[in-house]
């Protein structure tokens, strides 16, 4: 199961950017597999959306100084865009992966409900070989793209889920004070921009499906158990969302 990409992990030993900047390698490039998502249309003449476990390479960096307050230790992925025909270099520790024209992005779904994300921090074309694209990635690395986007999943790459279902679904039972739970993600789907989660709550088993919009950054619909549910209090101050009434 692992492999080590040799070359690249002994140029990694102190690699610097900068004069002030200097990344270690702590855990050398290893094969694992992810989830890797492309986006289709509903045109019956368009691609469809597929989504692959394909194999990366993943390692670990020490960066000093420390982009982000109490953490010097960081995940980086190797992908393979079998879709756009690239080289991905992007955070190691997202749910899954979406391909897009404009640039990849990795997802996150976190327990309690938030979906955040951030972008990659460097594409190249896929006539490289992986060690030649590591050590590129390494001598262009840039820490405050990195602090870029962490920043950003705290702001506007983030979005409140529980606000488009019921109360309780990412709990333990429905009660107050239930643990909170991270989700089973069974299936996603992007079509047309709409990005489809269906997941399901390990412990209650309640299956959902939520669509979101991903250039507005709004959930669109929302179905929990079998009943739609109102998604007007998705960006408010309410803390889940109803079901919506029949007409």
């Amino acid at each position: 199961m692992i492999l080590v990409a040799a070359a690249a992990c002994s140029k990694a030993d102190n690699i610097s950017n900068s004069k002030s900047m200097k990344m270690k390698i702590v855990k050398p490039w290893d094969d694992i597999t992810v989830k890797l998502v492309r986006g289709g249309s509903g045109s019956l003449r368009a691609s469809k959306s597929e989504t692959q476990q394909i194999k990366v390479k993943r390692a670990v960096y020490d960066i000093a100084p420390r982009p982000l307050e109490g953490r010097s230790e960081y995940s980086m992925l190797l992908i393979p865009d079998p879709f756009t025909r690239k080289q991905i270099f992007i955070d190691g520790e997202h749910t899954f992966y979406i391909s897009d024209s404009a640039g990849m992005k990795g997802f996150t779904v976190c327990p309690g409900g938030d979906l955040l994300w951030s972008g990659s921090y460097l594409e190249l074309s896929d006539t490289n070989q992986s060690d030649t694209a590591i050590a590129q990635f390494e001598r262009s690395f840039d820490s405050q793209k990195l602090k870029q986007e962490w920043a950003k999943r705290l702001t506007v790459n983030r979005m409140v889920l529980r606000q488009a279902v019921s109360q309780f679904y990412f709990s333990a039972g429905p009660y107050p004070g239930g643990a909170i739970i991270e989700p089973q993600i069974e299936t996603i789907d992007l079509t047309d921009g709409i990005l489809r989660l269906d997941i399901r709550n390990p412990v209650t088993k309640i299956a959902a499906s939520i669509w979101i919009d991903l250039k507005a950054k709004t959930v669109v619909k929302s179905v929990v158990d079998g009943q739609e549910m109102d998604v007007s209090a998705v960006g408010t101050s309410k803390a889940y969302a109803v079901p919506s009434k029949k007409k």
